[in-house]
């Protein structure tokens, strides 16, 4: 029974009640006989008002019915996949209050279905190509397997050949190791503190930093300038940013500076074609496209730290307007 059905049969009988109560009470309250004649009256008065209840019974019944409707719609709709995008205003507050949670609920699903997606995208994408990169180590060592099963490596060759199968080996867990490292980055809980950047920089990260001999590195922040943020991740956000600035500055300056909301790091390297800035983020994705192994790297350093940013509230991204190298910010979110 729908809800128009069943508000007429509710309001119908509840009429009839009614009718009847109100009746025997009046008889009770003016305790007079009430005769045959009286009673028809009675009669008549409860039938006459029946359609009277029935009318408004079916009037109310299908403003609700198609109250509830609107709100089966929604959900059928979430159900499509079809999210709501404006917000349904209603007269009776309960049912406003049920359209409200709806929309909240769909804005939800939407944002999480769409973060899966994103999410199913992008490790797909690094299945495809971790496949990739680890299928050259393992066809080389494959290789040279076969030879010294067969006995074809001499004597004086096993040396070299241990010494390749060693370099790819390690090749392989180096990759292995960077992939952990990426999918961890996906689910880490940031365990933040305050910061001192500053000595932080000088203590924890420009001593694993290799620039070349005409690269000067430039630490342009205030005494005692701190920011909240996982110590672990904020090290490894500063060591891929810069490392990949020593890298691509042969000659000039690194730059890293500071404000209440951002972090930026900025170099006078070679600098990212436009057409590749929106993709240096994604796994396995190098914007440098040698076919060395050893000079490309795993193409993984900027999604982790574009990952662990996330983690802390913050957004990692490369400013477009600069143009005399490379510049990274490191931003707080929703400012």
């Amino acid at each position: 029974m729908n809800a128009k059905s069943y508000l007429i049969v509710y309001y119908s009988v509840a009429g009839v009640i009614i009718s009847i109560f109100t009746a025997v009470m009046t008889y009770l309250i003016i305790d007079v006989h009430i005769g045959q004649k009286m009673m028809f009256k009675i009669f008549l008065t409860i039938v006459a008002t029946l359609p009277i209840i029935g009318i408004l019974s079916y009037i109310i019944g299908v403003c609700l019915s198609r109250r509830l409707m609107a709100i089966r719609l929604c959900l059928n709709n979430i159900n499509e996949d079809k999210f709501l995008k404006d917000k349904h205003k209603e007269s009776i507050t309960d049912i406003n209050a049920i359209h409200e949670s709806i929309h909240e609920l769909s804005c939800r699903l939407e944002n999480s279905i769409s973060t899966l997606k994103q999410s199913n995208k992008q490790l797909n994408n690094m299945i495809l190509s971790l496949s990739h990169d680890i299928k050259t180590p393992l066809t080389i060592i494959d290789g040279y397997l076969e030879e010294i099963e067969d006995d074809i490596v001499t004597a004086e060759q096993k040396p070299k050949v241990i010494a390749i199968l060693k370099k790819e080996t390690a090749y392989i867990n180096e990759l292995s190791s960077e992939v952990i490292h990426y999918l961890q980055s996906l689910e880490q809980i940031a365990k933040q503190e305050l910061i001192p950047l500053k000595i932080f920089l000088h203590e924890e990260v420009c001593p694993l930093l290799r620039a070349k001999k005409d690269v000067t590195i430039k630490c342009n922040i205030e005494e005692g300038f701190q920011i909240l943020f996982d110590r672990m991740a904020l090290k490894n956000i500063l060591i891929n940013l810069l490392h990949n600035a020593t890298k691509h500055t042969i000659k000039g300056t690194i730059t890293v500076s500071a404000n209440q909301n951002s972090i930026i790091v900025e170099d006078t390297g070679c600098g990212i074609d436009s057409e590749k800035i929106d993709m240096i983020f994604e796994p396995f994705y190098c914007a440098d496209e040698s076919k060395n192994r050893e000079k490309s790297g795993f193409g993984l350093g900027l999604s982790i730290a574009n990952n662990l940013a996330k983690n802390n509230k913050y957004k990692l991204f490369i400013d477009k307007e600069y143009n005399s190298g490379c510049r990274f910010v490191l931003q707080k979110e929703n400012i």
